[in-house]
């Protein structure tokens, strides 16, 4: 079967790998986002999906959005497809390309729908504590994740996740899933099932507000937001008014009695933050401006002693 594929971003690359390697299906051409400005220089930089189309000479196509006109003024890309895949795309994919193909507009979503509709399913599974998560092929629809399933699979967490282990085992879990799916609706096994709406929770974009740390939280939930925001909207707190960045950490014995932020102890192993219960011990961090560091080091250079307070 022909296929357009809509993906942008790492997390895509999987799926197109296997959508390329399957013998029974052919990927026409992809659209991505347009480059963006990225790192210091702010240079102009492609998706990562658009560097894999290119490396195998699959014609990309880059509009800022998937209107007629614009999609239309691509004169040599083939709509004439039997299904669209859609992974981790910002575009939103409106009615006229959505009901084209026979099979239908297919998205990959990393979470076990309806469970964790939004932008960052993957960090709010390990900051809400899940046990499980998973990915789920569905429909797409005018609303945002609230399409028909097709197919879903469970992924157990594991003990000390973050969201940069946890996201490429569900981005190939998600792969193989897409293809099964496609061939599912093909041969007619697949059909679509509606999400169950009293079942909905949510998983919106990472803020800035998101990724404060609240010492009067407990040190178990502070654990979880420094795992399920690395590698890529790392935690902060703030020291004499500058940020650093909580890389690595892990729930420590506190003193009874310390004031959420307040350091408890300097140790080989990290630094030591009382929270509203327990303490949190930090092993890895990163300053404004400056390479990442231990949370010794950090504490030493920074000269911190217990009874110093962080924010």
């Amino acid at each position: 079967m022909r296929v357009l594929a809509i993906a942008t971003p790492r997390f895509a690359l999987p799926t197109l790998e296997e959508l390329a390697a399957a013998s029974d299906v052919e990927l026409t051409a992809l659209l991505t986002n347009p480059d963006r400005p990225r790192g210091r220089g702010l240079a102009p930089a492609p998706p990562a999906a658009k560097e894999w189309a290119q490396e195998r000479a699959l014609p990309v196509y880059q509009p800022e959005k998937l209107t007629r006109e614009e999609v239309g003024a691509f004169a040599d890309l083939d709509l004439g497809v039997e299904a669209v895949v859609v992974v981790a795309s910002a575009f939103f994919v409106p009615r006229w390309l959505r009901e084209r193909p026979p099979l239908g507009a297919v998205n990959l979503h990393p979470s076990l729908l309806p469970a964790l509709r939004g932008a960052a399913p993957i960090n709010w599974a390990i900051i809400n504590g899940l046990a499980v998560t998973g990915v789920t092929t569905m429909f797409l629809a005018q609303e945002i994740d609230a399409g028909d399933i097709l197919l879903q699979r469970e992924i157990p967490l594991r003990t000390r996740e973050t969201a940069g282990t946890l996201a490429p085992r569900l981005a190939q879990v998600g792969a193989e899933l897409v293809l099964a799916t496609l061939r599912g609706l093909e041969g007619g096994t697949v059909k679509p099932r509606p999400q169950e709406a009293t079942h909905v929770t949510h998983a919106p974009k990472i803020t800035a507000e998101t990724r404060a740390v609240d010492w009067a939280r407990p040190a178990e939930a502070l654990d979880r937001l420094v795992r399920g925001l690395y590698p890529d909207f790392p935690a902060r707190a703030t020291v004499g008014g500058d940020f650093v960045q909580l890389l690595e950490a892990e729930p420590a014995a506190g003193k009874r009695g310390a004031a959420p932020g307040t350091v408890v102890a300097v140790e080989r192993e990290g630094l030591i933050v009382a929270c509203g219960e327990g303490a949190l011990r930090l092993l890895r961090v990163k300053p404004a401006g400056r390479q990442d560091m231990t949370g010794r080091a950090f504490a030493v250079g920074r000269r911190l002693t217990p009874g110093d307070r962080l924010a």
